[in-house]
């Protein structure tokens, strides 16, 4: 996902800023999800990318609290960008960070923003929508 196209769905959902944060992937079965704060966000002005970092559990290091709002990552992304300067927001996986036998860091594109309004949350998907099972995403 690109920022410009990130910073419009949060431009038309409305006033979410107080929303709680979460990068979201189904899990290895698909019947559940892991679940991870942004621990960390680092801007590659060269690259032209934003990276989302999820939070450690075993460290304090990150540049986010533990459960963060939206707010506060829109506070850390560049504004006023064009689209012939956009960005593409990354995010690193695994979300669980601290699981023994996990699989190798690496980046994914982010893929979707899922806002569930009644449960107050903003979910960043690093896969598409359709890959969680029903009822799994906030309503």
């Amino acid at each position: 996902m690109l920022l410009t196209e990130f910073n419009a769905l949060i431009q038309a959902a409305g006033d979410v800023d107080s929303y709680a944060l979460w990068l979201a992937a189904p899990d290895k079965d698909g019947f559940d999800v892991d679940l991870s704060a942004v621990g960390r966000v680092d801007i590659q002005w060269e690259a032209a990318e934003v990276r989302l970092y999820p939070a450690s559990t075993k460290t304090e290091t990150d540049s986010i609290d533990p459960e963060p709002v939206l707010g506060m990552l829109l506070s850390q992304l560049p504004s006023e960008v064009s689209p012939a300067e956009d960005f593409r927001i990354l995010v690193e996986i695994p979300l669980l960070r601290d699981d023994p036998g996990g699989d190798a860091p690496g980046f994914v594109d982010l893929r979707a923003l899922h806002i569930g309004t009644r449960s107050r949350e903003v979910w960043l998907l690093v896969r598409p929508a359709t890959e969680f099972a029903d009822g799994l995403l906030p309503d």
